[in-house]
């Protein structure tokens, strides 16, 4: 018995000290599994206008990879300071948010730091679609009259064979802007499954992560030699053709670089260097990702350090021009 208060004193003690170390890293950002225990999920925040994203205006600690973290989230719901009128903007998935990065180390940081030239992400994780990134460009750019010297639109290998396949009875609790013919419309989700409050079990657990033994659990669960075969697929030419026209009605007057990262996650399209954009003012880039397993997380299968360092140096020649 003496044995196990012993080894609880141990583990008490070990977890302060973590705690002491942390305001070193993050600050006052350190306490925000405890200030923020009531706080609502980082993400389910039905967006009006392209369904699922992050709560708008929040700050969370996660806990991937290592556990220090710190999302904030702006008023557009992008993990990211408010967008800045000058500059760039890129959007795209969850691979452009960065999951499971520091801001510092995801790759439109890097880029930022290369080109001296500020880079505001509008990636987002949470399913999202190209179809989305249309309706969030006219917003950005139409609505709230934000101008920007560049706009990369990126698409995953996975986000180019699945357009126009997501549709109302794919996900009826999901709130989402989705192809109907020729026209993009929105789905009213008929019930909720995402709130803006969380249950009493999800609060403990998202402190438990911020403690120093899930966080050396968590390390060994994402680092590693991820695992994974390539797979190859078709794409419809049509509907690619389809997206490009959306993009082209929007009139943004500036040009559009539209960047497919081929190979991302081991996925790979058939003959997508071949395809040629006819719309005015759209630019088509299909860079290649190379085979190395170790740019990936093990447990998400999201870009690490490395493989955003990968990403950026394919990127460079796309944002320089």
């Amino acid at each position: 018995m003496k044995y196990i208060k012993k080894i609880i004193v141990f583990v008490v003690l070990l977890e302060v000290l973590h705690l002491v170390i942390g305001l070193f890293f993050n600050g006052m950002d350190t306490f925000l599994p405890l200030t923020g225990f009531n706080d609502p999920p980082l993400y389910y925040d039905m967006d009006s206008l392209w369904g699922v994203t992050r709560q708008k205006n929040t700050k969370q600690m996660m806990s991937y990879p290592w556990g220090g973290v710190v999302n904030e989230i702006n008023s557009y719901g992008f993990r990211d300071d408010e967008f800045n009128k000058e500059g760039m903007l890129v959007l795209g998935n969850s691979f452009v948010e960065g999951y499971g990065m520091k801001n510092e180390s995801r790759f439109s940081e890097v880029l930022e730091e290369k080109l001296g030239v500020p880079i505001n992400n509008a990636g987002s994780g949470g399913v999202w679609t190209p179809i989305q990134g249309v309706v969030l460009l006219e917003h950005l750019l139409k609505t709230e009259k934000l101008k920007f010297d560049k706009i990369v639109f990126i698409m995953t290998p996975g986000e180019v064979v699945n357009i126009g396949k997501r549709n109302p009875k794919t996900d009826p609790s999901r709130s989402f802007p989705y192809r109907e013919g020729d026209d993009i419309v929105f789905y009213k989700a008929k019930y909720a499954s995402f709130g803006n409050s969380m249950s009493l079990p999800s609060k403990v657990k998202r402190f438990s992560k911020s403690l120093l033994l899930f966080k050396i659990y968590n390390t060994f669960k994402y680092y590693g030699t991820a695992k994974g075969k390539k797979e190859d697929f078709d794409y419809d030419k049509q509907k690619l053709d389809w997206l490009l026209s959306k993009l082209e009605e929007l009139e943004l007057k500036q040009t559009v670089e539209i960047v497919v990262i081929n190979d991302l996650g081991k996925l790979h399209i058939n003959d997508i260097a071949e395809y040629k954009s006819n719309s005015e003012g759209i630019n088509f880039n299909v860079v290649q990702y190379p085979a190395g397993l170790s740019n990936y997380f093990v447990s998400n299968g999201h870009l690490s350090e490395k493989g955003n360092e990968v990403l950026a140096e394919l990127l460079l020649p796309i944002f320089k021009k």
